[in-house]
């Protein structure tokens, strides 16, 4: 589907205090509707990110966990969490009163057939050279002990110790 033609960013959005309006929720996560489209614009959806890395790396993971998301011999549903640290010493100030996050994260979880797996990827908030966003993989567990947040923890304990616990490269296609 296209986007609908409030998905461009005007140039006054493009230079907010030398950031870019980056999406949490991708604005095409969202093409099903125009309403709930337009709700990806939203300041609450809305984080302060550095062009090279919201249009790199970031926008580089987004299209795999659409992909990931899209293809029923994948996954049957796929839990997204996404993020920026904001806590103590896990930002900075731009000059004016913007918190700008020090890293983004993702926690992925991916259920098929009531089988689960799972993935954590974390960046640093900078402008990054062409890369792979595998390089950047985790377990879930690794991403809480770096964020400080429970993901998950709706599941059974037992299920969700196993699945944080472990990564394989293998299983997520485009990252390997």
């Amino acid at each position: 589907p296209e986007l609908p033609q409030n998905a461009v960013f005007t140039k006054e959005e493009i230079n907010w205090n030398g950031y870019v309006r980056g999406h949490l929720v991708a604005s095409y996560d969202r093409v099903y509707s125009k309403d709930a489209n337009e709700q990806t614009f939203y300041y609450s959806n809305i984080s302060p990110m550095i062009s090279r890395f919201n249009t790199g790396l970031w926008s580089d993971l987004e299209g795999l966990v659409q992909g990931w998301g899209r293809n029923s011999g994948f996954c049957d549903t796929l839990y997204v969490v996404k993020g920026g640290t904001i806590r103590e010493g896990e930002y900075t100030q731009d000059g004016t009163c913007i918190t700008v996050p020090k890293h983004y994260f993702m926690a992925i979880l991916c259920r098929y057939s009531n089988k689960y797996k799972a993935v954590g990827m974390m960046f640093e908030h900078k402008s990054y050279l062409p890369g792979t966003v595998s390089d950047y993989a985790m377990t879930i567990d690794e991403l809480e002990e770096k964020t400080g947040i429970d993901f998950f923890c709706n599941l059974p304990d037992k299920l969700e110790n196993a699945v944080e616990g472990l990564y394989e490269k293998s299983h997520w296609r485009g990252l390997n």
